[in-house]
């Protein structure tokens, strides 16, 4: 019934919206955050931000991991992952660098998944070109 609090929330680090909240309006939030709540509006959290099971949300949101169980209606943006768990419902257009999505989750969008670095560069046995990793592959998977 109870879920133990890991040590960022025991410190304070974690921002809790409850179910009972609504807010309309942009939110900036320094660290993690939880929402259980209504909000219309922008977020934007330095940290990760996890969307409960009653959360509704009709917002663009921006932060380092979202992990998603309620229903979110707007763009996100995050910079390593984006989570949708089973209960997730998911309208609207994404760009996150790791994309998980569990059984039973729904999503509407687009979606686009950019990586940290270019790749690498190779140099060809024959030619001595260099060329990209991808290009190396299709080259040899060809022949």
């Amino acid at each position: 019934m109870f879920k133990k609090l890991s040590n960022s929330q025991l410190n304070g680090d974690t921002t809790f919206i409850a179910a009972e909240c609504q807010i309309t309006g942009s939110l900036i939030i320094n660290g993690n955050a939880r929402i259980d709540g209504k909000i219309e509006g922008s977020i934007q959290a330095t940290g990760d931000l996890t969307v409960g099971n009653s959360a509704y949300l009709k917002a663009d949101i921006e932060a380092n991991t979202v992990s998603i169980a309620g229903e979110v209606h707007g763009n996100i943006k995050t910079t390593d992952l984006l989570e949708l768990n089973a209960t997730a419902r998911l309208f609207g257009d994404i760009c996150t660098r790791q994309f998980k999505v569990e059984q039973g989750a729904q999503f509407m969008g687009m979606s686009q998944l950019f990586e940290e670095a270019a790749p690498s560069l190779v140099v060809h046995e024959t030619s001595k070109e260099p060329r990209s990793a991808k290009e190396t592959k299709r080259v040899s998977s060809g022949a």
